[in-house]
């Protein structure tokens, strides 16, 4: 019952501040706070606590830095631990290695020499006596080599549970818990990426910017579990949409990236075009009382790479175009070539 009371404390609390600084209920907004009332991060706590008394702006840039500053460095505390628990079995099964090579080598060296006796047209007596040895180091060797199995069997169980964790913290560390799709850190990662490439063999980075329209009104009217919904089918629509070697991430709130490698500046346009009535194509209502919704409308930018261009201009040059489609109108494309 305690453990119960503390949860809805912190999740009270969690969502108090989200609301005080107007913050998108996002996983890393939500992570962030929920951290924060726990205690759980000292630095985290002091550095929050900072700017609240020197009354300095909390925004979700703010957010997101202290995001990756005092809790994505945690999840890589957990990615490092599993790579030291590999580099254990690692040497545990060099050393492994090295005794049954130890032991191989011993067999063969005995074995030579008995091969040697029996060249030298030995007696009965020695005859028996090589037999004797060569039954004896077989027998040493057959037992090393069960061991070496043994351990090897055992480790690869080890192993493989390792390879699962390892592949969980990657996915979760590159991927939106919410809408199942790309995040932030995976963005990031994805359009270096997709930027080199372009660069190395001469082709188009595109990147479409999408924005739902009016979606804090929907968070006040319907719930912030409606407006998780309606995240989960955007996501999924755009989803859709895209082709295999196309990269959608959620960036943050209910801001959409997608990066498009090997698309020029019409093909972008065309994409972010088939978005857009993709998105605005259904009518919505809540899945409770069947409560109208209406249509969900998108706002987006579009633009290319350009070269020698920083990343973060990239995107906030693309991100400007997104809101001058909302100024215009909202439900529209906006797009600059380059």
């Amino acid at each position: 019952m305690h453990n119960k009371l503390q949860a809805k404390l912190l999740l009270d609390s969690t969502l108090e501040n989200l609301d005080n600084y107007k913050l998108s209920p996002q996983p890393d907004n939500y992570r962030l706070w929920f951290e924060y009332a726990a205690g759980s991060i000292d630095q985290l706590n002091n550095d929050i606590d900072t700017m609240i008394t020197q009354q300095k702006a909390i925004t979700e840039a703010v957010c997101q830095k202290l995001f990756i500053q005092h809790i994505a460095s945690h999840d890589q505390r957990d990615i490092d631990d599993t790579r030291i628990a590999i580099g254990d079995m690692l040497n545990v099964m060099v050393d492994h290695l090295k005794d049954w090579d130890s032991s191989s080598n011993q067999f063969s060296d005995k074995l030579s020499e008995c091969i040697r006796k029996l060249d030298n047209d030995p007696s009965i007596g020695e005859v028996k006596e090589i037999v004797a040895t060569v039954t004896d180091q077989a027998k040493q060797a057959r037992n090393a080599n069960q061991n070496i199995q043994t351990t090897l069997h055992n480790l690869s169980d080890e192993i493989l549970t390792l390879r699962q964790d390892v592949d969980r913290l990657g996915n979760d560390a590159l991927t939106d818990s919410l809408t199942q799709i790309m995040n932030r850190r995976g963005y990031d990662a994805a359009l270096k990426n997709a930027t080199e490439k372009s660069l190395a063999e001469g082709t188009t980075c595109s990147l479409v910017v999408l924005d739902i329209d009016d979606f804090k009104r929907v968070n006040d009217d319907f719930g912030h579990q409606v407006g998780d919904k309606i995240l989960k089918f955007i996501a999924s629509t755009l989803g859709k949409n895209v082709r295999g070697n196309d990269i959608l991430a959620r960036y943050g709130g209910e801001e959409f990236a997608i990066i498009l490698p090997d698309t020029n500046f019409e093909g972008a346009m065309r994409v972010a075009e088939n978005l857009r009535k993709a998105v605005a194509a259904r009518q919505l209502t809540t899945g409770s009382n069947g409560k109208v919704i209406g249509r969900i409308t998108a706002s987006i930018g579009v633009s290319c790479f350009r070269q020698g261009e920083e990343l973060d201009d990239f995107f906030d040059r693309v991100d400007k175009l997104m809101y001058q489609a909302k100024q215009k109108g909202k439900d529209q494309v906006i797009g600059e070539s380059v």
